[in-house]
């Protein structure tokens, strides 16, 4: 995670932190508990969505409004441009493993942060060798008037340089 990410995600915990339980108020850590483990869930089912390169298995996890930054392009606005994104990627490669580690979670009132780093391996759709990439994402969690906890905000970068680059010293 390079220092503008840790910065901004320190700030975002923070803010949430400071606007989750007024001072004095006791924080419910059975009802943390249970957003945790749902968040869990939609972590888990959204990695197993990409396993399966099933992009309707997403559309349940992600707000109509969601915005997403994928590395080497432009901020995406909206659920239905992350499916289309996703499902355009789909035509060009396959997951054929992602794995998720040092992987944090802070849940604050209606709202949740997930950071981690990620390795992910595709192989091209027309043959030829798969390419692992890894990184750092952020995922900011949103509870919904039903309970439940979507994503709203995906961002993920590569720690990979870039072909035909010199890898950063």
């Amino acid at each position: 995670m390079t220092k503008m990410e840790r910065a901004t995600a320190s700030l975002l915990l923070g803010l949430m932190v400071a606007c989750a339980a007024p001072a004095g108020e006791t924080v419910d850590t059975a009802r943390v508990a249970a957003d945790r483990a749902a968040i869990d869930q939609g972590h888990e089912a959204f990695l197993n969505a990409m396993r399966a390169n099933n992009v309707d298995s997403l559309r349940p996890l992600i707000v109509e409004d969601a915005e997403f930054t994928p590395p080497n392009v432009s901020i995406g606005a909206g659920r239905e441009a992350y499916l289309t994104w996703y499902q355009q990627l789909l035509t060009q490669v396959r997951t054929s493993g992602v794995t998720v580690s040092d992987r944090d979670v802070t849940v604050a009132g209606d709202w949740a942060i997930e950071t981690g780093t990620f390795d992910w391996t595709v192989t091209p759709v027309a043959g030829g060798t798969p390419v692992r990439d890894q990184g750092h994402f952020v995922a900011i969690w949103r509870r919904q008037p039903d309970g439940s906890w979507k994503a709203t905000r995906l961002i993920w970068n590569s720690s990979q340089p870039l072909p035909g680059t010199a890898p950063a010293r």
